[in-house]
């Protein structure tokens, strides 16, 4: 049993942790390159640079790069005909950006069409913005675009889409997708400017080693480099404090596991306290003896470790599968418990197990070297 909770816990923790941080980077990228902002959490940028080609291409073939997007981020109020108000960010994209469902983020409707002249009045919209706006997909909406700058807001009518939705309410409650272009028109901007790049890498444990690499060779001031954990880090906290209460359960199953191998060889040898005496009475040496308990015990171990990485292992593939438990998804941004089982993690289970239980049991071992031999050969 100890071995099986410990498995499952390393999976849940491991496969919360991978969901979560697909769902961030599926609409983020894992690094951002935007003007210095010292509060980059708020992700939208007062002023907007220009589209360097050059710096596009530079950091697209940088190894471990997987992809970069161009995009801007505008304030806005949607207003149903009814009289239903929300606001979002509307995320400015560019025709090549994917909006296809993967497992982090689901697309419903149809895409935003990129026209070859003017800008598209297509809008995504969450399903959360939806809700409460009390709109579908196929609906118009009205956007006020509050500039201080401006006597009046600039107002256009939008026409929604497609739906996504990713579980993730820090993103659905507050980014709504459009075409790049009308962020420009809007704010006035020249058409090729911008708020800033979006880069996806292959490996996310990567982000802070590339985007110092990217700063340090590419970037001249103000543009910066921010990871999602500088963006959201309140998410990152949460997800730290996971493996600590992953380490505790570790730590009360490896301890409950030896106290009970301790007690079972304990009795072993108290069973045993006869032939104890006998193979003493007949020369053999108490660390010879020892072992022979040793022995025993680890094969008590070892049938446990394999009977409780089946179980664990077995219990991982239904819940992935089939999903026995759910969760509640504004609570923990999922639907269903996620499990991601990693061969490496589970050896390092068993084989820590074992080697742990082992070193503890030579203490309980000990108590043959205090068996005294006419004592024991009298037990019955």
């Amino acid at each position: 049993m100890s071995v099986a909770l410990m498995i499952i816990s390393v999976a849940v923790v491991v496969g919360f942790k991978e969901t979560i941080k697909d769902k961030m980077f599926v609409f983020w990228g894992q690094i951002e390159i935007t003007p210095f902002n010292p509060n980059p959490a708020s992700i939208i940028s007062p002023d907007p640079i220009p589209f360097n080609d050059t710096l596009f291409r530079q950091v697209k073939s940088m190894p471990g790069v997987t992809s970069v997007y161009p995009f801007a981020v505008k304030p806005v109020i949607l207003r149903k005909p009814s009289g239903l108000m929300e606001g979002v960010k509307l995320k400015g994209i560019t025709a090549d950006y994917p909006l296809v469902s993967t497992p982090a983020m689901d697309f419903k409707g149809n895409r935003i069409s990129f026209q070859d002249t003017g800008y598209s009045k297509d809008v995504m919209l969450s399903r959360y913005t939806l809700s409460r706006l009390g709109a579908r997909v196929g609906d118009t909406v009205l956007a006020f675009f509050i500039d201080p700058e401006r006597s009046f807001p600039s107002i256009r009518k939008l026409h929604v889409v497609g739906a996504y939705h990713t579980g993730m309410e820090d993103i659905d409650r507050s980014f709504a997708l459009c075409d790049i272009r009308l962020i420009r028109n809007v704010s006035g901007w020249d058409r090729q400017a911008i708020n800033g790049y979006q880069v996806g890498i292959r490996h996310y444990q990567d982000a802070d080693t590339i985007g110092r690499k990217i700063y340090k060779s590419y970037l001249t001031p103000p543009l910066y480099t921010s990871s999602m954990e500088d963006i959201y880090p309140n998410i990152y906290s949460w997800l730290g404090l996971m493996d600590k209460n992953t380490y505790i359960i570790l730590s009360i199953m490896a301890i409950v596991a030896v106290v009970n191998l301790s007690t079972a060889l304990l009795i072993f040898i108290l069973e045993r306290t006869r032939m104890t005496g006998i193979l003493k009475s007949l020369g053999m040496a108490a660390s010879k003896i020892q072992q022979i308990f040793l022995y025993h015990a680890a094969m008590v171990a070892l049938k446990g470790i394999v009977y409780g990485t089946v179980g664990g292992v077995a219990f991982c593939l239904a819940q992935h599968y089939f999903h026995l438990i759910s969760l509640n998804e504004s609570a923990y941004y999922m639907k269903y418990m996620p499990v991601r089982l990693v061969a490496w993690q589970v050896v390092l289970v068993d084989v820590g197990t074992l080697l742990f239980c082992v070193l503890i049991m030579m203490i309980p071992a000990l108590f043959v070297r205090k068996v005294n031999t006419i004592k024991a050969l009298r037990f019955r």
